[in-house]
């Protein structure tokens, strides 16, 4: 009996350590080989009525609309390993909720990182977010460990389609700031930027870190992070589109900015 424990447990450890080996550091940004290029595919997705509007059924069907299906718990811990925070509760497979947390803050994951696991809901008409898997689409938002990468708006050159949300997480090596420079805008106008609108956000989400919201046809100003993170999202009507945007960021390290520019997240 001791000795078939024993080899139990050398498996355990064996499977441990293979598992610990693929997971690691490359450019100094925590990636797995096995899950790197799937963790790309998932996103979240709020209702266009707001946050925390979708129950159960609607949230598969935003997913499905977009060519989806829910992410599984491995998914989103895939993504969030790479980079993925958002703070927001959101459906995912089986009727589970919960947010992937990587920094851990005072509003947000109770200071914890991981998965924020609420657990599988028993009332499916309980409204939350939702977290979408599709590796095959990944035009509109994603998570970006790229050290320069050309974004731009669902379906450019040609006009965005109407309805639209989404979410592009970048995140480069630690020590390091982002630069944002746009090479082409053209969003719907309007006084307030309430129709549709780019939003920037000098953080892991759009919870905080807000640095501007544009639309028109004026190219918005570079852009430059105070740390290795940053958010944008893209938010359309139901109705009038435009040409979009195109834009470029660039990942710099931050000795070679001056010392106000030189804060990271880590």
């Amino acid at each position: 009996m001791l000795y078939v424990h024993a080899v139990a447990a050398l498996l355990a450890v064996s499977c441990v350590l293979k598992e610990a080996v693929s997971w690691g550091y490359k450019n100094g940004v925590l990636h797995n080989s096995i899950w790197l290029e799937q963790a790309a595919g998932v996103y979240h997705r709020e209702s266009r009525k707001g946050r925390y509007q979708l129950t159960y059924k609607e949230a598969k069907a935003v997913c499905k609309f977009e060519g989806g299906s829910l992410a599984s718990y491995e998914q989103l811990e895939a993504a969030r390993q790479i980079g993925f925070h958002v703070c927001a509760a959101g459906w995912f497979d089986k009727g589970r909720v919960g947010y992937p947390i990587v920094k851990p803050g005072n509003n947000c994951g109770y200071g914890k990182v991981g998965i924020i696991d609420y657990g599988y809901r028993l009332n499916k008409n309980e409204k939350w977010d939702v977290y979408c898997y599709n590796p095959n689409s990944k035009e509109c938002g994603g998570v970006h460990t790229d050290q320069e990468k050309i974004l731009q708006s669902p379906g450019f050159p040609d006009e965005y389609p109407d309805e639209q949300i989404c979410y592009w997480h970048i995140r480069v090596r630690y020590g390091q700031n982002i630069r944002l420079q746009f090479l082409d805008f053209d969003v719907e106008d309007d006084v307030d930027c309430i129709s549709d609108y780019l939003e920037i956000y000098d953080s892991y989400d759009d919870i905080s870190g807000f640095a501007g919201r544009y639309c028109g046809d004026e190219l918005p100003e570079d852009f430059l992070s105070t740390g290795n993170v940053m958010t944008l999202k893209f938010l359309t009507d139901s109705s009038v589109s435009a040409g979009g945007f195109k834009l470029q960021y660039t990942a710099i390290d931050s000795s070679l900015l001056s010392n106000n520019n030189t804060s990271t997240y880590t």
